[in-house]
Formats: structure tokens, sequence, C-alpha cells
């Protein structure tokens, strides 16, 4: 009885200390790899902000690590469990009887098959409910973000609409998913029950010609159940690892995403920046069919004040953001004091030129009147002081 105790303390003990280890280092990585990601989304370049919806890195920060914290607390674990007993257990039915121990690993390579084919399946499905969860994210921060449009435009019902439509389409996804995992564990239980009825049927035999006692048959049944558990439970922890595997797809391509500009080797931090500007037959495309910036030259004097106006589409705001270089020039040379701004680093660049953006409504009644009356054309991301 004391013995008994014992080893019930010792298991809840080191239940305990498991969980301990497996939350603190599941938080530790999860914590480092959302400052990680964070700090790497800050530091991609512009074009790649352009074609990646807001959404989706919202999804690749939040959810997705989320799912590779549960990957490391639960499952990582579980799996380590899984084995440790399919192995103790395994062994103790080869003492018993080598051939029924050998039979009794029959239920591995049909489970493994099975694993295999829903492994494509259910990790293509969970992919495609993350898709479609980073699309439901950006609409709704952009509908939130741009509410006053929305309620300008009269678009409530249309904008519920399209809302509605799109969670539709993530519930089938979600279904999809939970469908092929629901399916996975009980067809694993089905062969498992009919190796157990099998391997039982063949002890029958081998009682019949004496070489297994029935007390032997028990102690095996015994242990040949505890062994299917970890393996239909192996099949429960697989189907779980795949919503994992899929987000870990999704951050690693992310954290593998370099940026387009950065600095140049032996660049320099730019000590002083006077204001002498120049654009020496500059060409730029954002797709490389339809440039933007064609030939496109310009000399700035150090404290000289210019206006650039246009129409809309015509390059204003590409040209202030070929000047940041949060974009580089397709061809053409930008100088700034006389040197080709390349030869600088980005970030003593970045901590020396300044945009504000203000929308029209807020600027002076001169301003606003030349806008309203078509005599200037901006948009709210043109208008620059």
């Amino acid at each position: 009885g004391l013995g008994f105790l014992a080893l019930a303390f010792i298991e809840g003990g080191g239940a305990f200390l498991s969980g301990r280890l497996a939350a603190y280092t599941a938080e530790g990585i999860a914590r480092r790899l959302r400052d990680f990601l964070f700090d790497h989304i800050q530091r991609l370049s512009f074009a790649y902000h352009s074609a990646t919806p807001t959404g989706d890195l919202i999804e690749r920060v939040t959810s997705d690590v989320d799912a590779l914290r549960r990957f490391f607390s639960e499952q990582a674990i579980g799996m380590g469990r899984i084995l440790l007993l399919f192995f103790i257990n395994w062994f103790a039915i080869l003492s018993l009887n080598v051939k029924l121990g050998w039979l009794s690993v029959v239920v591995i390579p049909p489970t493994l098959a099975i694993s295999l084919w829903f492994f494509k399946k259910v990790t293509k499905a969970y992919e495609e409910y993350q898709a479609q969860e980073a699309v439901l994210s950006t609409t709704l921060q952009e509908n939130l973000t741009g509410v006053r449009v929305v309620k300008a435009l009269l678009r409530e019902d249309e904008n519920t609409r399209e809302f509605q439509g799109l969670t539709t389409q993530m519930y089938n996804a979600s279904y999809r998913a939970a469908w092929l995992s629901a399916l996975f564990l009980p067809s694993v239980q089905i062969i498992a029950a009919v190796v157990l009825g099998i391997i039982i049927g063949y002890s029958g035999v081998q009682i019949r010609s004496g070489l297994i006692t029935l007390g032997g048959i028990n102690a095996f049944v015994s242990y040949l159940t505890f062994m299917m558990w970890p393996i239909q439970d192996l099949a429960r922890v697989y189907a779980e690892m795949q919503h994992s595997i899929a987000s870990a797809e999704r951050i690693f391509k992310l954290a593998d995403t370099q940026p387009e500009v950065h600095n140049r080797p032996n660049a320099i931090p730019a000590a002083t920046l006077l204001g002498e500007i120049e654009f020496d037959h500059v060409e730029f495309t954002y797709d490389e069919r339809s440039p933007v910036l064609r030939d496109f030259s310009l000399k700035v004097q150090a404290g000289q004040t210019i206006a650039l106006v246009g129409p809309t589409g015509g390059g204003k705001t590409t040209i202030v953001n070929l000047l940041c270089r949060f974009y580089e020039p397709t061809r053409g040379v930008i100088r700034i004091n006389g040197r080709d701004y390349t030869e600088y680093t980005l970030e003593s660049i970045h901590s020396k030129i300044g945009v504000v953006l203000q929308t029209p409504h807020l600027f002076s009644g001169t301003v606003r009147d030349n806008i309203r009356y078509g005599r200037l054309d901006a948009t709210d991301d043109e208008i620059i002081a």
C-alpha cells in the first residue's frame, strides 16, 4: 500500500513538473516568435506590404503562433508519451510470447498508410481554412478602419452581405477540416479492433497447443489493449498536429522573406543631409509592365521649397517614397548631397527625412479651396507637408 501511494505521488509530481516545463517552454517560444515576427514585419519593404493583406499578417502573428504554442505545450509532449507507452507495452508482450509480440505490430503499417493519406487531405483543408480566415480578418480590418467611408457611401448592407458570404466560406473550410479530422480516429480504431480480434483468435489456438496459458493470454490482452491505446491516441494527436504544421509553414514563409530594399555593402551613415536632392533620369515601375516614372529628372537645392502637383496616379507619392528609399528606382540615380543615396545606410536616411500626412479638411482655407474647385488634385496620402 505504501509503495502504491509512493508511485501515485511520483506520478502526480511528474505530471505537474511536465506540465509546468511544457508551458514554460511553449510560452517562451511563442513570446520570442511574436517579438521576432513583429520586428521582421517592420523591416520588410513597402513592396511586400503592398502585396500582402494586413489581415494575413495579423493571422500569422496571432493565430499561427498560438497553434505552434499548443504544439509545444500539448502535442509534442503527447507524442513522446505515446511512443514511450507503446514500446514499454510491446516489450512486455515480447517477454510473454515472441510470435504474438511481432503479430501485434501488424496494426502499424495500415495505420501509417491511413495517416499519410489523411496528412495530405487535412493539411490542405487547414491551409484553405487559414487562408479564408486571413481574408476575413483583412475585410474586418478594412471595414473598421474605413468605417467613415462605409457610412458616407451607405454601404452598410452591401458590406454586411459580403462579410456574411466570407464567414460562410470560412465555415465550409472549417467544416471540411473538422470532418476529415473526425473521420481519421474511427478509421484507426476499426483497424486496431480488427487486429486485436485476429490476435485473440490466434491466441486461442496457442492455448489449445499448450504454448501459452490462459493467464498469459489475459496478461497479453491487457498489454495489447494498453499498446493499442497509444496507437489510437497517436492518430488523434497526429490529426491535431496538422493545424500546427500548416501554421508553421506560413510562419516560416514569412520569416524567410527578405526585404527588397536593404543596405549595400560598405554603406556609410549620413552624418548630415543638407537638403540637396537630385533625381537623375529616374525610372520606376511597380509591376514591370507600366512605368510610373519614365526618364524623370529633378534637382532641388538646399533650403528650396517645391510643390508636386498633378493628377491621381501621376507619381507624386511614388517620388516621395523613392526619396525616402521605401523603394529603389528601376533605372537612374537619386543623389542626396551629391552622392548616390544607396551609399548611405537606410537607418541614417530614414532618421533625417520626415513625411507628414494630412487630410485635405485639415489644411488652410486657401489650399482646401484650391482642391475643392479643381485647381489642385489630391488624395489623403498625397497631401504632403
